[in-house]
């Protein structure tokens, strides 16, 4: 399709402007191609997550970018990196891995972005306004920017962040257009009694379920209490943003796009109605754990997104009652201007007293604090609840924060809200098979083609979405998220036929690695169009020159695909495909 270019715009595409904004624009101007775009619009702020994981691909597109005089065009914030650029020692950190993170700093430093540091940039520094037009990574910000604050962001993946706000440009589309922020499904609480619906674990479980019933829609939520605070919304957004592709929900009475079930809809009709009960709730709990109460406990991990200094004054009180000290590692993760309220209160000596290492600017995800040999992790965060077992290789604990407290001092893991104590069950699904009286020996398909290239490679048929941030590893290419059907399964050379993206926006990253380093997919074929994917492919087809085809089939093409099917994929978006015994 032809997109409609200002005389900027083609002056930065042409490289008049330079290398590092010719670079940016080419990809803004292919991501509009594959969102649909007829043109681009302006930004006025961004908020980097590509910083956020140390890669090789990672490191050198910013280095990149930098070495070509990239700068960025407006008010840019930064995303946790992966190091405690002030107390890396401290845990131990490889010197090798510091220096390459501490240059990936560099790079987006001197392209002129804030030096933040954090995934929670809604807490502090240049929080954006209501109705502003702004370019975010980091999905849990995504969610709360949209949702709580009522800017307007699409779900950008890691890199389309640094080239909007190298260029000030995205393309004119999605959450960014007041017609595509209206609510799709209606979410309705019942049952629940305000005792309930003031415990800590309600708000991360119910994103949890949220995430994985809304899927990438809108969700208008009905019975959440008009006295929710901005952590308990943080942390609904958080896993619903995980466990599912969410965006941007609305909360009747509550967030600024929803005073009026109506307005929630713009007027329209839910897509579907969905009542969720208590028992839903304590499903969900009991799926953000692997470990079960009792489990002998090595860590607790807090600030999965970053902690507040709500949550800090809340921890301090705990500990204070408790008394003691912490008998396992108790690492809460937060960003500098948090701490330095913290270090202007009166919580330092308690938090101390227990036990409590604070470190700065990082993610438990991203940096190596957790000891080699740990095996079992609490936390009181959906989000890490949900991706810690296959990014960092442990059983996770999920409780409230007075929880964390009292199994810090026990040594073991010891819960007393309802519905948490057992370990989620291992969920087992087959892939879908092709129907008997299906397609031939050899058939032809034609996909919509998002990013072109040929490919062969057998066909490994996922029955459920994956988020390649936290469910694959770009250096095996294994499927490591263990709630996922495919776990275990290698996907390098394969033709991976996936419903959807979801989760992570690092998702982009994690495929561009994948391809550096020789572990892709040979073709990713998609029901639904994931712009974030197609980002990792269009970056590495800009930066190395090679890439991965990603193609959208139709329900019932996709449908006739089984695993072990033999699929060539073409450049003008057709595929032949052979099943096993064809020869």
């Amino acid at each position: 399709m032809t997109i409609r270019l200002t005389d900027r715009d083609r002056q930065m595409l042409d490289g008049r402007c330079g290398e590092g904004p010719r670079l940016a624009m080419a990809i803004i101007v292919r991501m509009a191609g594959v969102c649909g775009a007829g043109e681009l619009m302006d930004v006025t702020q961004a908020h980097i997550d590509g910083c956020g994981l140390l890669s090789d691909a990672g490191l050198e597109f910013a280095e990149t970018l930098a070495a070509r005089g990239a700068r960025v065009a407006i008010p840019t914030t930064l995303n946790m990196g992966p190091l405690d650029l002030q107390n890396w020692k401290v845990f131990g950190v490889r010197e090798d891995f510091a220096a390459k993170a501490i240059r990936q700093a560099k790079a987006y430093t001197d392209m002129g972005c804030i030096p933040t540091w954090t995934c929670a940039p809604y807490q502090g520094y240049l929080a954006p306004r209501f109705g502003q037009q702004i370019a975010w990574g980091e999905s849990n910000a995504v969610v709360y920017a949209n949702s709580v604050l009522g800017a307007r962001t699409q779900r950008y993946g890691d890199y389309m962040d640094i080239c909007a706000a190298i260029t000030g440009r995205v393309p004119r589309q999605g959450l960014h257009l007041r017609e595509n922020r209206r609510g799709q499904l209606l979410v309705r609480l019942a049952g629940f009694d305000a005792a309930r619906l003031g415990e800590e674990t309600f708000w991360p479980a119910f994103g949890h379920f949220l995430g994985a019933a809304a899927g990438d829609r809108i969700p208008v939520i009905e019975g959440l209490p008009a006295g929710a605070t901005d952590d308990q919304l943080k942390a609904l957004g958080a896993a619903a943003a995980s466990s599912g592709a969410v965006a941007l929900f609305h909360a009747v009475g509550l967030t600024p796009e929803a005073p009026t079930l109506e307005e929630a809809f713009q007027g329209a009709r839910p897509e579907e109605v969905l009542e969720v009960r208590p028992a839903d709730i304590e499903g969900a709990a009991a799926d953000l754990s692997t470990a079960s109460d009792g489990a002998g406990l090595d860590v607790v991990l807090l600030g999965c997104p970053h902690f507040s200094f709500a949550e800090f004054r809340r921890l301090a009180g705990l500990v204070r009652r408790v008394g003691g000290r912490s008998r396992v590692e108790f690492i809460v993760i937060t960003s500098a201007q948090s701490h330095a309220l913290v270090l202007r209160s009166d919580l330092v000596a308690p938090l101390a007293d227990f036990g409590v290492r604070i470190t700065l600017d990082t993610c438990m995800f991203h940096t190596p604090m957790v000891a080699p040999g740990t095996r079992v992790l609490m936390t009181n965060s959906g989000k890490c609840a949900y991706y810690a077992p296959g990014e960092l290789g442990v059983q996770v604990a999920f409780g409230s924060l007075a929880d964390c407290v009292r199994s810090a001092v026990e040594g073991r893991v010891c819960r007393a809200s309802p519905g948490q104590g057992r370990a989620s069950p291992r969920r087992s699904r087959a892939a879908p098979r092709a129907k008997p009286g299906g397609p031939p020996m050899t058939w032809r398909l034609t996909g919509q083609v998002l990013v072109a290239g040929s490919a062969e490679g057998r066909a490994l048929v996922s029955p459920e979405p994956l988020s390649f941030w936290g469910g694959f590893n770009p250096k095996t290419g294994e499927i490591v998220d263990r709630r996922h059907a495919l776990s275990g399964h290698l996907i390098t050379g394969r033709a991976l036929v996936l419903p959807a993206g979801k989760g992570s926006s690092t998702s982009s990253a994690c495929l561009l690695e994948s391809i550096r380093a020789g572990t892709a997919p040979a073709a990713i074929l998609l029901l639904k169009a994931d712009p974030i994917l197609a980002l990792g492919a269009i970056v590495a087809d800009e930066l190395y020159g090679r890439s991965v085809p990603i193609l959208v089939l139709p329900e019932e093409e996709f449908r006739s695909l089984k695993d072990g099917d033999r699929v060539a994929v073409g450049r003008d978006g057709r595929l032949t495909v052979r099943c096993p015994d064809a020869g």
